[in-house]
C-alpha cells in the first residue's frame, strides 16, 4: 500500500496554520486531489510530481511503501 503520510506529516509540521485547502492553491491541484491524497487514495504520478515540484521534496518525502496487514 503507497502512503502519503510522509507529506502529511511535512506539511502540518511546516504549515500548522494551513488547511487542505491552502495546498490545493499553493500546487493548482483539486481540493478532491489533495483529499484523496490525505486519505492515502490512489492519484497519478503528475500530482505527486506536482508536490515535489511545488514543495521541493524528493518524492520519499512525499509517499512510501507499506506492507498492508
Amino acid at each position: 500500500m503507497i502512503t502519503y503520510e510522509p507529506f502529511r506529516l511535512w506539511y502540518v509540521k511546516h504549515f500548522p496554520n494551513h488547511s487542505r485547502n491552502d495546498i490545493a492553491k499553493e500546487t493548482g491541484l483539486s481540493r478532491h486531489t489533495i483529499t484523496k491524497i490525505w486519505n492515502d487514495n490512489h492519484t497519478k504520478t503528475e500530482t505527486l510530481e506536482r508536490i515535489c515540484e511545488t514543495y521541493k521534496l524528493r518524492i520519499e518525502q512525499v509517499c512510501e511503501y507499506r506492507e498492508q496487514k
